[in-house]
């Protein structure tokens, strides 16, 4: 059950080029299937932008059972073939740049066929999905789906109304796809802007198109809340705020419930490789701690190994693919339902919650000690001024690394004036080895592909 059994519903569509209607999409599926044909039976890849175009290939690639792996619209042609031949694809295809425009395949080395790898069977990875993670930490590896594990956390609109959701995510991602399976599956509207609009670009589309659910990462969130005029942004009529990709702290869902107090606020937990693993809506940091003890709605077991979250899956992919597995041998192959998954997020459990600390890869080490960027960051958001904050590492021949922040100061701030007064807030509620020995002011916090704030040294 993919996104083919969807397309019956035929949803409406609104991309840059406006509104697509039911006949319109019905008519893009049927081309593209037309086309690509011949293409059956093969590991291809697809770059797959947020527009019509893409909405309409995703559906036609369930349809055509196509052992598909979905690529970022925004890499260029080297990069796409790289990732083509180190997966041994049989080609990729690139999308039209024009309303009119046509897709065009590129065929990869000779030496890489397309076939199946050893050990798959030819059903199973024909009509698979294979994700590339949003890499996080290391190369990106390929998790593969299958439609039926995708479709799987996607609920039933049973209210009724009607679900116009805005596509904050890239579509080639596990969240993404969520919010474009959830709009198929309940005959929604989806909204689609540009991958590069601006956060007041957003907020027109989601005042004219009256977008009412938006799922998104903490660090959208606070883009939009940042530099969205806050005037139009109280307009959109908002009744469900989705949240995941990233730790959500108390004063982000102050904020979200002062913007859209009508609102419902939901904190989703899912990977790519796991899947959606539970959501809370209770308004409150973390997850209960009775998670740990019996399975979520969801079906999802969690357990605490040394600090890090592991969860065992319904909802899991299939495995890695053959030719885009985790470099480490230590890394577990399969998050499959019997298996437990180390996640590499940091959680601690107090009373009966558990607070999410950070992912392990993003460590800072100063000379030894840990420090965790998000706990720096906490404390330099309480100093007044500060409007956004990244704390990342910073390469030192001594130390080995420093902690670096970037700020995004408030209008009419005075800069040197705030960096002391961080240094000094930093100064008393943290190590001395965690405090910030470079600071930078910057317009805007940079976000990766995945709508999360990068954490790269530099």
């Amino acid at each position: 059950t993919g996104a083919a059994s969807t397309s019956n519903t035929d949803p409406p569509l609104i991309d840059e080029w406006g509104e697509v209607d039911a006949t319109t999409f019905r008519d893009l599926v049927a081309a593209f299937e037309q086309q690509y044909r011949e293409v059956c039976g093969k590991r291809i890849g697809l770059q797959l932008p947020a527009n019509r175009h893409g909405m309409a290939a995703l559906v036609a690639a369930d349809q055509l059972g196509w052992n598909v792996f979905l690529i970022d619209e925004l890499l260029d042609e080297d990069s796409c073939d790289q990732i083509s031949r180190s997966l041994q694809l049989y080609g990729w295809l690139s999308p039209p740049s024009a309303l009119d425009g046509t897709w065009r395949i590129h065929s990869t080395a000779p030496s890489a066929d397309g076939a199946i790898p050893k050990g798959e069977s030819s059903n199973t990875a024909a009509s698979s999905v294979t994700i590339l993670t949003s890499g996080t930490e290391g190369r990106p590896k390929a998790a593969r789906h299958t439609w039926e594990s995708l479709m799987r956390p996607v609920r039933c609109n049973k209210d009724g109304h009607l679900q116009r959701w805005l596509l904050a995510y890239r579509p080639h991602l596990y969240a993404g796809l969520q919010v474009i399976l959830q709009s198929l599956r309940n005959r929604g509207t989806l909204v689609l802007p540009p991958a590069a609009a601006t956060a007041d670009e957003v907020v027109e589309l989601l005042v004219r198109h009256r977008v009412n659910s938006v799922s998104a990462t903490p660090s959208y969130w606070r883009r939009l809340l940042l530099f969205a005029d806050r005037t139009k942004l109280e307009q959109a009529p908002i009744a469900q705020i989705t949240i995941g990709g990233e730790i959500v702290d108390d004063a982000l869902l102050g904020s979200l419930r002062a913007t859209f107090p009508a609102a419902r606020i939901v904190h989703i937990y899912a990977t790519t490789e796991l899947g959606r693993c539970f959501a809370v809506s209770d308004g409150r940091a973390g997850f209960p701690a009775a998670f740990l003890e019996n399975a979520t709605p969801d079906g999802v077991e969690m357990r605490i190994i040394n600090g890090v979250l592991a969860v065992r899956s319904g909802n899991a992919m299939a495995g890695y693919d053959p030719h885009g597995a985790p470099d480490s041998p230590a890394e577990p192959d399969s998050a499959t339902e019997s298996a437990w998954f180390l996640t590499g997020d940091l959680v601690e459990q107090r009373e009966d919650r558990v607070y999410f600390l950070g992912r392990r890869g993003d460590l800072i080490n100063v000379g030894g000690n840990k420090v965790r960027p998000l706990a720096v960051e906490s404390v330099v958001r309480k100093v007044p001024q500060v409007a956004d904050v990244r704390v990342f590492p910073k390469s030192s021949s001594i130390a080995g690394q420093l902690v670096a922040c970037q700020i995004v100061a408030a209008h009419n701030a005075d800069r040197d004036a705030l960096r002391a007064e961080v240094v000094q807030r930093c100064q008393q509620e943290l190590p001395h080895f965690a405090v910030p020995r470079w600071i930078e002011f910057v317009e805007q916090i940079d976000l990766s592909a995945a709508g999360k704030t990068q954490r790269h040294q530099q």
